[in-house]
């Protein structure tokens, strides 16, 4: 797999979260959190400006559990209400891998992106960021991309 340190440059994004997401329950709620977004977007008459996101906030010990924020890339902000926010996407360096196939399928990437910084010596801001490059709804499973980013200090 190819890892790289980059510098990224932060985005508006308008965005939910929640709380205390188990590994189980990511997938659905990544769903329903993306489509409502896309749905609010639309309604707003705004454009989407760059690739949704899920960055993974807080975790416990274990990383059974996070609080996630989902979001998506928009030109500028915007007034945002009924549990909407403005957020941004990452700025600064990071590590990042790319992840092909099946969502479920993604540790390894986490694992080595992990194996990386410790070998390299680099400290994680204990954020990370999953970039869905192309869309579930008409990409086949083992075509689909996930940009891993970890941010780090």
């Amino acid at each position: 797999m190819n890892i790289e340190v980059t510098v990224l440059k932060a985005e508006p994004a308008v965005a939910i979260a929640k709380a205390a997401v188990t590994m189980e329950e990511i997938s659905a709620v990544a769903t329903e959190g993306l489509e409502k977004i896309v749905h609010y977007l639309n309604q707003q008459g705004v454009q989407i400006a760059g690739i949704p996101y899920l960055a993974y906030k807080n975790g416990n010990a274990d990383f059974s559990r996070f609080d996630v924020e989902m979001g998506i890339p928009v030109e500028k902000e915007i007034p945002v209400s009924s549990g909407f926010f403005m957020s941004q996407t990452y700025e600064g360096k990071a590590v990042c891998g790319i992840h092909q196939g099946a969502y479920t399928d993604i540790e390894p990437v986490y694992m080595a992106l992990m194996e990386y910084m410790e070998k390299n010596k680099l400290e994680s801001t204990g954020v990370y960021y999953d970039y869905y490059v192309n869309d579930p709804a008409d990409t086949p499973e083992k075509e689909l991309l996930t940009r891993v980013i970890f941010p780090i200090k």
